[in-house]
């Protein structure tokens, strides 16, 4: 798992392994560190896809990072909420 910088950096991961990511961290109970992870995940799905799987992944990423209060992952959120909304325009 990607903690700090421990383990694979999930922005690094092809999507189909970010789902199964997702799968196997929401089996773990949890915890403001899992929260971070799922955080992290979500939001490099977001990075990597499009449509509604894109907004979908962005705005569970989006809220993790609030809640979990992780820092790596509050960053990257505020980062592709600006890149998203830049899009968008």
């Amino acid at each position: 798992m990607f903690q700090g910088g421990e383990g694979p950096d999930p922005m690094a991961e092809d999507p189909e392994r970010l789902r199964a990511r997702l799968e196997r961290l929401f089996e773990a109970p949890p915890t403001r560190e899992r929260d971070g992870e799922v955080a992290l995940v979500f939001l490099a799905l977001a990075a990597q896809t499009g449509g509604a799987e894109r907004e979908r992944a962005f705005l569970a990423g989006y809220s993790y990072a609030r809640t979990s209060r992780h820092p790596e992952a509050r960053e990257r959120a505020e980062r592709l909420r600006e890149e998203l909304a830049a899009w968008r325009r």
